[in-house]
């Protein structure tokens, strides 16, 4: 019913004009490229963030992290994925959609009814610049955040969560260079049993055990506060000497952080030039290959920040006119083309990523040359679109 309203408000008036053609036939086309592209989003993106998550397992202490982390994980990396993502799920919902029109003849209709194939491609263009300008805008205001709260979560709040109160009982825990052992716990009032606690000093161990103890902090840090117990103290000729206690307090120390493995996701661009031309001037002094590598990965970003925002506008150029002229076995074709327009932009930028460091204009040029070529193949075939 609705395609049938649609291919009858596009038929010419009497008058010689349209009705609503703009308004109408843009939402119908953008309507069916959303179905499948946000399907697509969805699928790829869980598929995405499960792979970025299994890269960083590393940095996961998996017994103490729960499914609120997990969730708030995935919505810290969905940024940093959408720049890969949205061209490729654009691309794909512009040929599923064209080639679903192919197949029931709506394409033969609309150009029966005067329709031309270039103004069926339009709005599909004009969407894919404003994707390339909302993909720019995430990647500097939005990624960076996201980046940030992902490492704080990784780096900082997992590791401070694990407190000596979560460790398993009966087992020998190494912490920060200390060895703390807790015979049992009594989870309602928080009392620990039997609890042994190894401090390194001079080359030797001092042994703190406590019949019972709490872990109490403060802002000078961790403490165990054992009531009873005894400490044994090394002595020469690998003697020892047993001292009983009331009411020692142990400090432990604080748990080591470790940093995060890159910042330059977490940078948007006005901090990645400057990062840069700090990167330039460390390289024009040592030209070490630690310096290279360096200035290399933060000029590759940048390029980065340009070029694959580009992507959304460069797919659709390519593949609406492609998509458009589709033979009645429309899906078929739409990934077949989805394929080649793929394959090509892939190879492109694996063929021209610098492998050492070159003039940022250079490094720019390569990192956008896959999007110029895809747009120039793809404005020579609108220009053909309506030939017979």
């Amino acid at each position: 019913m609705e395609r049938a309203v649609v291919l009858r408000e596009l038929r010419p008036s009497s008058g010689g004009g349209r009705t609503p053609i703009s308004t109408i036939l843009s939402r119908y086309i953008l309507k069916e490229i959303a179905v499948p592209a946000v399907l697509a989003v969805a699928i790829i993106g869980f598929i995405g963030v499960a792979n970025e998550m299994r890269e960083r397992r590393e940095a996961m202490e998996l017994e103490f992290i729960t499914l609120w982390d997990v969730a708030r994980l995935a919505f810290y990396l969905s940024p940093t994925l959408v720049a890969y993502i949205i061209p490729i799920t654009f691309m794909l919902g512009i040929l599923l959609a064209f080639g679903r029109l192919a197949q029931n003849n709506e394409i033969t209709a609309m150009k029966a009814a005067g329709i031309s194939l270039k103004r069926l491609v339009a709005p599909v263009i004009l969407f894919g610049a404003i994707l390339s300008g909302l993909s720019f805008c995430l990647q500097d205001r939005v990624q960076p955040a996201a980046m940030q709260h992902m490492n704080h979560l990784l780096y900082t709040e997992l590791p401070q969560r694990i407190t000596l109160e979560m460790l398993p009982t009966g087992v020998m825990h190494d912490v920060s260079g200390w060895r703390v052992y807790i015979g049992s716990r009594d989870a309602a009032t928080k009392t620990l049993k039997d609890v042994v606690i190894l401090q390194p000093k001079d080359g030797q161990n001092w042994v703190y055990y406590g019949e019972s103890a709490q872990f109490i902090e403060d802002a000078s840090g961790l403490k165990v506060n054992m009531p009873k117990g005894n400490i044994v103290l090394p002595q020469g000729n690998d003697s020892v000497t047993s001292m009983p206690f009331t009411n020692l307090s142990v400090s432990l120390p604080s748990k080591s952080l470790r940093p995060p493995p890159s910042l330059r996701k977490s940078m948007a661009l006005r901090e990645l030039w400057e990062r840069e031309a700090q990167a330039r001037k460390q390289y024009e002094v040592s030209k070490s290959k630690s310096t290279q590598d360096d200035l290399r990965k933060v000029r590759t970003e940048i390029c980065e920040r340009f070029s694959l925002p580009l992507a959304c506008l460069a797919v659709s150029v390519i593949a609406a006119p492609f998509a458009v002229r589709a033979p009645r076995a429309g899906r078929s074709h739409g990934f077949a083309v989805g394929f080649i327009i793929l394959l090509v932009y892939y190879a492109l930028r694996m063929v021209l990523e610098p492998s050492t460091v070159k003039p940022f204009a250079e490094m720019l040029l390569r990192a956008l040359t896959p999007n110029i070529v895809l747009g120039l193949a793809g404005v020579i075939a609108i220009w053909r679109v309506d030939r017979v």
